[in-house]
């Protein structure tokens, strides 16, 4: 008969799902020649992405990455809907850097990124409602975290500093 342990911390699905989202970004960044820093505690971002040239050489600046990992991500036509919080988008339109969001969708082990301050400024109807918590945004189907996807994100990155 099993006895009842006393109550501990617990490894749930969303952390797991959390784990998988950075491994299978960093991946794609890795074989694309860069690499990224893992931060903790996130306190909005997970990943800071460092750029290399052909030849190795370290490029300057950096770009940052939030990840949202769920066991699906519903569809709605070309994209994703995503809800985020009004402190992450006030937070993220006043860095200099470029911030990508990306969605890890667990079950299809795909992940889709949007270029956050571009989307918000390609379209002025897109700005929050003021007082909001939540401001929609939608990611591209399109736009899918592979090889090819870093490597538009490295060029957002060096359009950023020029």
């Amino acid at each position: 008969m099993p006895t009842r342990q006393a109550p501990r911390k617990r490894r749930t699905r969303q952390h797991v799902i959390a784990d998988q989202s950075v491994t299978y970004v960093e991946r794609f960044i890795i074989d694309e020649g860069h690499t990224t820093q893992r931060l903790a505690p996130d306190y909005g971002y997970d990943l800071v992405l460092f750029t290399y040239d052909e030849e190795g050489y370290v490029e300057p600046g950096v770009a940052f990455l939030q990840l949202k990992a769920s066991d699906s991500w519903p569809p709605a036509g070309a994209h994703y809907v995503f809800g985020l919080d009004i402190r992450d988008y006030n937070l993220w339109m006043a860095e200099d850097a470029p911030v990508f969001l990306v969605l890890f969708d667990a079950t299809r082990r795909r992940a889709y990124w949007l270029y956050v301050q571009q989307y918000f400024e390609k379209d002025a109807s897109r700005q929050p409602a003021k007082g909001a918590k939540k401001v929609r945004v939608e990611v591209p189907r399109r736009q899918a975290v592979s090889r090819r996807g870093v490597a538009k994100l490295r060029h957002w990155k060096e359009n950023a500093i020029r």
